[in-house]
């Protein structure tokens, strides 16, 4: 009896060999042969479950972005469905800051993706959009819930702030990357900003 061929499993192993590539040189360096190599199969077979290298990149992007939230989601089940909003949206901020191996990588591949769609149209898809869009609202929610229980300022606006931390987070963890900042003065300064929201004025 022919031996039953898993394909989800085989698109995450030559996903997963992409990330590696792309973390020690670069989206460059992901080449479809490389890509194989790495993975241990043929370029045949990339080329049969991806097509196209922007097609293996999207999927490599949602790989990431899914391994990522599914991170966060364990770190907060972690604090309880009562943890105060404070909390909630200091893990989230923690959980983007590159400080260990998993996060560094994560943090690495985001920033290759994302530098891949600023310069080929064919890379910039807005579904790409859905986890910074994702962590706003939660940020957002977390203000609402806050205000409700007069522990954040009713004159902000979640929306807008949600928007502002969430973009400040990949700003400020690329410089820990590239050794610009550490990674504690990075924290320092997002737990400023945290803690400004939640400040009753």
């Amino acid at each position: 009896m022919p031996k039953r061929v898993d394909h989800e499993e085989r698109r995450r192993h030559i996903i997963e060999a992409l990330c590696r590539i792309t973390v020690r040189g670069g989206l460059n360096a992901a080449t479809f042969r490389e890509v194989a190599a790495e993975a241990g199969t043929s370029v045949r077979l990339v080329q049969y479950y991806f097509g196209t290298k922007a097609e293996l990149l999207h999927a490599a992007n949602r790989h990431v972005a899914d391994r990522a939230s599914a991170r966060l989601m364990r770190r907060l089940a972690a604090l309880g469905a009562d943890a105060e909003p404070r909390r909630i949206v200091h893990t989230v901020v923690d959980e983007f800051l590159p400080t260990d191996k998993p996060r560094r990588e994560a943090m690495l591949l985001f920033f290759a993706f994302y530098t891949a769609q600023l310069t080929d149209p064919a890379l910039a898809r807005g579904e790409a959009a859905s986890v910074p869009q994702g962590l706003a609202a939660l940020v957002a929610g977390q203000i609402r819930r806050a205000q409700a229980s007069g522990n954040a300022p009713t004159d902000i606006d979640p929306d807008r702030e949600g928007a502002i931390l969430t973009a400040a987070i990949p700003g400020l963890a690329s410089g820990v990357l590239v050794n610009y900042v550490t990674a504690s003065a990075v924290a320092a300064i997002l737990d400023y900003a945290v803690d400004q929201i939640f400040t009753r004025r």
